[in-house]
């Protein structure tokens, strides 16, 4: 088996440092470039702005989500930058989506060969509520999908 690829998403939580040490050591075993992504979800940010969103409810200023989106640029770009630093041979990723589907599109366009992805584990209310973008990502991507699942200090 070969790894050469390794995508690995991060929304910056600790459940993605926790991937990002595993990748980091599948990284130095195989000797792979690993591919940091992160995603805007747009759709979280800016649910009244078409086209990222529905149809803006009464008072919605398109100009102020336009200049959040913006700040969130920024700070993700500052993000990602320290997180790829801890690796080796590392390229940055930052795309805007709904996270699932877009992690799921770039590890094919890249070509990965596995995803290593954070999981916060949530379960009932929760996960019918937020949805869970690791299971997305495990039922519909074509490569191996390792989740690492933090765990709070007891």
């Amino acid at each position: 088996m070969k790894i050469s690829r390794i995508l690995v998403p991060t929304d910056f939580s600790e459940a993605s440092s926790a991937a990002l040490e595993w990748a980091r050591t599948l990284q130095e075993a195989f000797g792979a470039e690993a591919l940091v992504l992160h995603v805007i979800d747009t759709v979280a940010v800016a649910p009244a702005v078409p086209p990222l969103g529905p149809v803006p409810a009464a008072g919605a200023d398109p100009q102020a989500v336009t200049e959040i989106l913006q700040q969130v640029r920024r700070q993700a770009e500052g993000e990602i930058a320290r997180v790829s630093a801890a690796f080796r041979h590392a390229r940055t990723l930052l795309v805007d989506g709904t996270p699932g589907p877009k992690i799921v599109e770039v590890a094919a366009h890249e070509r990965a060969d596995v995803i290593v992805m954070g999981t916060h584990g949530r379960s009932g209310l929760a996960r019918v509520l937020f949805g869970s973008v690791a299971e997305h990502v495990v039922r519909h991507s074509d490569v191996p999908v390792l989740t690492v699942r933090h765990r709070a200090a007891r």
